[in-house]
């Protein structure tokens, strides 16, 4: 197929009811691996509930995150492996993740297992934000640290004593 004969995924959507492909990004890990994980998204058919997987358009990019809850206008929205929540309104929503395929398993959205990890990776955001900061900062200190002792990277990446 031609670029300019792609259809795009809200096309697919609305001719065959679904969408079924590959993840290309790491937002939704450790769900999802990019490349991996064979996803299937669904028409969007009425409003959301907090622990959807929404999918919606950012620019020419697609983007698929889940929802903290709605809001009048839309919803508040963060990826699994990201830090900061969107404010993404209603009309950019098109589709909901339904089910997923993880290495060789089959998992549907409403099952308990999964249910059970999605609830998990909400409450446990301000637990693992604070420690992504803590690692960052420690990553930091390290840093200058070395720098100050000479320690530089070399081209091939690997440490040295300059």
């Amino acid at each position: 197929m031609q670029a300019a004969e792609r259809l795009k995924i809200e096309e697919v959507i609305a001719q065959q009811g679904y969408y079924a492909g590959p993840t290309v990004g790491v937002s939704m890990l450790p769900m999802l691996k990019e490349r991996r994980d064979t996803i299937v998204v669904r028409a969007k058919t009425e409003k959301l509930k907090p622990l959807d997987v929404a999918l919606y358009r950012r620019g020419n990019a697609y983007v698929l995150h889940r929802v903290l809850y709605p809001t009048p206008t839309g919803y508040i929205i963060r990826g699994d492996n990201c830090y900061s929540n969107e404010n993404i309104p209603e009309e950019d929503v098109f589709g909901v993740l339904t089910e997923f395929y993880r290495k060789d398993k089959h998992y549907y959205c409403t099952d308990k297992k999964y249910l059970k990890y999605a609830k998990r990776r909400v409450k446990t955001y301000k637990f693992r934000r604070f420690f992504v900061r803590l690692w960052v900062c420690f990553k930091a200190v390290v840093k200058k640290i070395l720098r100050f002792f000479g320690w530089r990277r070399n081209n091939n990446g690997k440490e040295s004593n300059v």
